[in-house]
């Protein structure tokens, strides 16, 4: 910034660019009166953004300004920009010493720590994420402000375990150590290409006594032992992360929860591959939650309960028992559609209160939030008295801890008026019979429009002036207005305050007295509505604790109507569960395509696994068929049943496992300089390097990216290694027909989608059956796709003689043969066309029959 020589500054420009100097990284916004002015690069970076005017002031300053009342959409774009904002306020009205009254930086606004509803993208969570690496571990602190969410981990050093938390939590901005964190190149090119902001803080903040005591002193604690924070990687990412967070808010945080630590005995590990491969909860076309499992499963009626589907979904469990506990919830509530449907009503009535009580902690809350809050306090209520009566064991101890809030309730109630405006300063907030001086006051200012009345019409008969006003402005305040040819009747008490064309305006003591109790009441009411709403403020921040206490526990209500009410909407089953490493599904769909995609009925389909006879299946058939959508069916029968889902089958007999790996699609990774193969090999690494037998594998044409034998080979390989190392759950979907021969290895069965064949093309049945399929039907599926006819045929033609040159070990097409090509359909004594033409009865045929005949032969060669 190329500051101006400080003779030349006015005072309260070097006081500009003395708070500037400290925040060099942030847009920053200096409240000048009404508004947030911005100068040199600020205002040039902001306006372009903001497209807003920019201007200048002394020595030629670029600056631009914007309504501090309406700043926050601003904020958002500047934020959307990736900038970040710092929140620079006038701390008095007049100067206390100088002549520049005091400014102060009350706040930087990031991407990762906002609380504002117009600044937040969604409901979803906002996390912010720290990361802290060494050699063996990397250390996870993920904390969503605007909630008081605080999740924290340590996971091993595995760059692809590391994508899978990272797209888990999506966190909007990343705090690192200055220094070596993420020094590691394919950490920090992922983040980098991810778009996600990175800010780095000081390297002396990572220091072990140091975090020890920021988790201590932000959580009133005498020690962090309580918490079962006991690595160091741990200790390092909670601190840093709750010291950035002190840095940027510059406030305490008392309605952050307790960080919930995330161990890996109890989750399931996702990684990215299969969190994105199986849509869980973002699709692949335009990354949002449509057409996802998320979306089939989405009933909730509150924002809490939609994190908190989201949260289960991505975090399947290990314990059976915990699994249990969830179906026996779900299977009590699926039976009972009457209660649901009376819950929901009740549920929609109940706010974001997580986020309400994040604004009330932050200073950041309207007096509307104070009935909102209410609202949601009666629907809890109502709702723990519904669900009391079921007398569900289950259900009973979720509600044990559901705090009776009645009277905070019923102290909003009569604090608040019903339609409060959004400040005192702007009209009534606070509840009529709430205060009695208040009442009075508001007597008087109510009454302001009848004693002005009453005044007029004592002055006109008083001076005998019958065009006499009394009336209010802004500007002048309560004023008497005459007509010029009536001034000559204006007693001598009358005295001038304004002049115009055509009258004269005056005051008197009696109505200069009358202003002044109106103003006074006016400023009296604002302060004692102030001090009513910090009354209340502090009586509500009391009981945050039991606040989020409800709203965790109607979240999960919210969670539990929702799975129970998509399992009555789409005939899902109670999975039911074994520790033989057996997996038997009778009638199971896919659970996505069965509700978005299927035109008609979906075609359900079975399937055997187990650690013996059906280790691995081998799926052959051609695309389209429905061989990706099958195994990925498996993937989510498997992941729904261990999230606590009833599941799309009618049937489900099913052991747990420990992971989910998925190797679908091609794909390349240019950001990484990696080749649709390469990427299709390292995915395959991943799976052979970490799946265990406890693992279930879904495999789609491993291989494809490169020569068909170099692929069928690796492919090969790749099966033999599953079997005989890694014994893990396996369905391996291939257009390798040769790989089939190793269904006469013991584990090892091959399966196949059948196909109907008819003169006119090829039916997909989309039905698994037991065998191997021999034919790929790619011409058939291009003709489907609309390839035009000549390319298809010459395909066929072409794919005829390679396959006869392989059986006879030449495969060479000579130039003639090439010439000729178009001539070989009727050349062809086997080709379909031929075959119709030679049984046609030429002696018996009518006319009729013969045009009938000859537009059938026209529709087999189209």
């Amino acid at each position: 910034m190329n500051k101006p020589m400080d003779s030349k500054l006015t005072p309260m420009m070097k006081q500009y660019f003395s708070i500037k100097k400290r925040h060099p990284n942030e847009i920053l916004f200096f409240r000048m009166g009404d508004f947030y002015e911005m100068f040199h690069e600020d205002a040039h970076v902001a306006s372009k953004i903001l497209n807003i005017a920019l201007t200048s002031r002394q020595d030629n300053i670029p600056m631009c300004g914007l309504p501090y009342h309406a700043s926050e959409s601003y904020i958002a774009r500047l934020l959307k920009a990736g900038h970040r904002v710092a929140i620079c306020e006038q701390m008095e009205t007049v100067p206390t010493s100088g002549n520049v009254v005091k400014r102060e930086v009350v706040r930087i606004v990031t991407p990762g720590t906002v609380v504002e509803s117009n600044l937040l993208q969604s409901d979803d969570n906002n996390f912010l994420a720290s990361i802290v690496l060494n050699e063996k571990e990397i250390g996870l602190a993920f904390i969503d402000i605007s909630t008081g969410d605080f999740f924290l981990s340590s996971i091993e050093k595995s760059f692809d375990v590391f994508r899978g938390e990272i797209v888990k939590y999506g966190p909007r901005e990343l705090v690192l150590r200055e220094g070596n964190d993420l020094s590691d190149k394919i950490f920090s090119e992922y983040i980098i290409n991810n778009d996600i902001p990175i800010y780095r803080i000081n390297d002396w903040f990572y220091d072990i006594e140091f975090s020890t005591e920021t988790i201590k002193d932000t959580f009133g604690l005498a020690s962090i032992k309580g918490f079962g924070i006991t690595t160091e990687i741990e200790i390092l990412a909670a601190g840093s992360i709750l010291q950035y967070l002190k840095d940027t808010h510059k406030k305490t945080f008392d309605h952050l929860k307790s960080p919930r630590r995330f161990v890996s005995s109890d989750y399931m590990i996702l990684d990215e591959e299969t969190i994105s491969n199986m849509e869980l909860v973002q699709n692949q076309h335009d990354r949002s939650k449509n057409y996802t499992l998320f979306s089939v499963l989405d009933c909730t009626k509150t924002a809490i309960g939609r994190r908190t589907l989201e949260r289960n979904i991505l975090n399947p469990l290990l314990q059976q028992q915990e699994i249990e506990k969830r179906l026996d919830i779900v299977e009590f509530f699926f039976g009972r559609y009457d209660l649901i449907s009376n819950l929901q009503k009740v549920l929609y009535q109940f706010h974001d209160t997580e986020r309400l009580i994040s604004r009330f902690n932050l200073g950041r809350s309207f007096p509307k939030d104070y009935i909102t809050l209410m609202n949601s306090i009666d629907a809890a209520r109502e709702i723990g008295g519904v669900l009391i009566e079921e007398s569900h064991p289950l259900i009973i101890e979720m509600l044990k801890d559901l705090p009776d809030l009645s009277d905070l309730s019923k102290r909003i109630e009569c604090t608040i008026t019903d339609d409060p405006a959004l400040s005192p300063e702007r009209g009534r907030v606070i509840k009529e019979g709430c205060n009695d001086e208040l009442d009075h006051l508001y007597k008087l200012k109510m009454d302001a429009k009848k004693w002005m009345l009453e005044y007029e019409r004592e002055e006109k008969n008083r001076i005998q002036v019958p065009t006499l006003r009394v009336k209010y402005n802004k500007v002048l305040g309560y004023f008497i207005e005459v007509s010029k040819g009536q001034t000559s009747k204006v007693p001598d008490e009358y005295y001038r305050k304004q002049t115009l064309v055509s009258s004269e305006r005056y005051s008197t003591e009696k109505l200069q007295k009358f202003e002044s109790d109106i103003l006074t009441a006016s400023d009296r009411i604002i302060t004692i509505e102030n001090t009513e709403l910090e009354n209340l403020l502090a009586e509500v921040l009391q009981f945050r604790n039991d606040l989020q206490i409800m709203a965790d526990i109607i979240g999960e209500i919210d969670f539990y109507c929702s799975m129970a009410q998509s399992a009555i909407e789409n005939k899902y089953r109670r999975p039911t569960f074994n520790s033989e490493g057996i997996s038997i599904v009778k009638e199971g769909r896919h659970p996505v395509v069965e509700k978005y995609y299927s035109n008609s009925s979906f075609v359900p389909n079975d399937i055997i696994l187990d650690t013996s006879e059906n280790i691995i299946v081998i799926i052959t058939g051609p695309n389209m068929s429905g061989k990706s959508t099958y195994i990925r069916m498996t993937a989510m029968i498997q992941l729904m049943a261990q999230i606590g889902s009833f599941v799309p089958a009618d049937e489900a007999y099913i052991s747990l496992v420990d992971r989910i790996f998925t190797r679908i699609g091609a794909s390349d990774n240019i950001s990484r300089g990696e080749s649709t193969f390469l990427v299709e090999m390292n995915e395959t690494a991943v799976i052979l390097n970490n799946a265990t037998d406890k693992s279930l594998i879904i495999m789609d044409e491993i291989g494809r990216g490169t020569s068909t034998y170099d692929g069928l080979s690796i492919a090969w390989a790749v099966v033999e290694y599953l079997l005989k190392y890694v014994k893990a759950r396996t369905l391996f979907a291939t257009h390798y027909h040769e790989l089939t021969r190793l269904g006469n290895k013991k584990g090892i069965v091959n399966y196949n989608v059948l196909v109907r064949e008819h003169i006119n093309g090829i039916d997909f049945l989309h039905k698994v059956a037991p065998g191997s399929a021999d034919k790929s039907y790619g011409i058939h599926v291009a003709k489907l796709a609309g390839i035009p006819k000549e390319v298809s045929a010459n395909a066929a033609i072409i794919l005829d003689r390679m396959e006869k040159g392989s059986r006879g070990n030449n495969s060479k097409i000579t130039e003639e043969q090439r010439s000729n090509e178009q001539l070989e359909i009727f050349n062809a004594s086997n080709h379909h066309v031929i075959k119709a033409i030679k049984n046609i009865n030429l002696d018996n045929i009518t006319p009729l029959n013969a045009l009938n005949e000859l537009n059938r032969l026209k529709k087999l060669i189209d």
